[in-house]
């Protein structure tokens, strides 16, 4: 069954006390803030688990004042005494971002070692590959200098987020001169080395959406017949 909203919802659990499989989204959820159902007998699984449902606690806006309330207490006090399990293939823990934390340990893990034992999948090769990138000399002076003053009173996760935000890294890895020769590297690797050796799929990951269309404009620009679309993923992932 399908729930087309809210209330639709409502009357679907209210209607039997047992049995049944109801597709539904989490927009539903944010409608209202009373509770769908009491019932102990209800088992929620999330799909995708590790996107939007966090946010166990209420938290007080820093701007507004506020009071915000995540998407994982909207559904749990829309079904409080319902047992929750979710579903994802990548897991996160995070400051304020934990699957774990929301969902409960794991239950059945199935990883690469054994999809790729069953045919499920490809194996993975990783190989380190490191290209010489030509930024701006003075850019990489005055985030030298940040750092040193730094280092002696911030620990190690507090020094890697702001390298990430000092360093503006989207505008240089971004870069065309960045992006030229991470293509040519590419091409060297897969054409030279890897196109008789290996079948199946390879992918390319990128810092974001537009830089991952930078790669694909230049791939094209200097392979002109590669015209197949790749796909670009969620998350980041491209």
């Amino acid at each position: 069954m399908h729930a087309g909203s809210r209330e639709h919802l409502k009357s679907l659990l209210d209607g039997r006390q047992a049995n049944g499989i109801i597709f539904t989204t989490m927009q539903k959820f944010e409608e209202s803030h009373e509770p769908l159902s009491e019932r102990r007998n209800i088992v929620v699984m999330a799909d995708e688990a590790h996107r939007g449902q966090y946010g166990l606690k209420e938290k007080v806006d820093a701007e507004t004042g506020r009071i915000k309330i995540g998407t994982a207490r909207i559904i749990r006090n829309s079904l409080p005494n319902a047992t929750y399990i979710g579903f994802t293939g990548t897991p996160i823990s995070m400051k304020d971002r934990s699957t774990r934390e929301v969902f409960g340990d794991y239950i059945d893990v199935y990883d690469m070692t054994q999809a790729v034992e069953d045919g499920a999948t490809r194996p993975v090769y990783y190989e380190s590959r490191v290209i010489k990138l030509k930024l701006d000399e003075e850019t990489l002076r005055l985030i030298d200098t940040e750092y040193d003053l730094m280092a002696n009173n911030a620990d190690p996760e507090v020094i890697e987020k702001s390298k990430k935000e000092l360093g503006q890294m989207e505008a240089i890895l971004g870069n065309e001169q960045t992006i030229a020769s991470l293509v040519d590297d590419i091409l060297d690797h897969y054409e030279n080395y890897r196109a008789d050796l290996l079948t199946g799929k390879a992918m390319i990951v990128a810092y974001s959406r537009a830089i991952a269309m930078k790669i694909y404009n230049r791939i094209l620009q200097l392979r002109p017949s590669w015209t197949k679309k790749g796909r670009c993923c969620n998350d980041g992932e491209q």
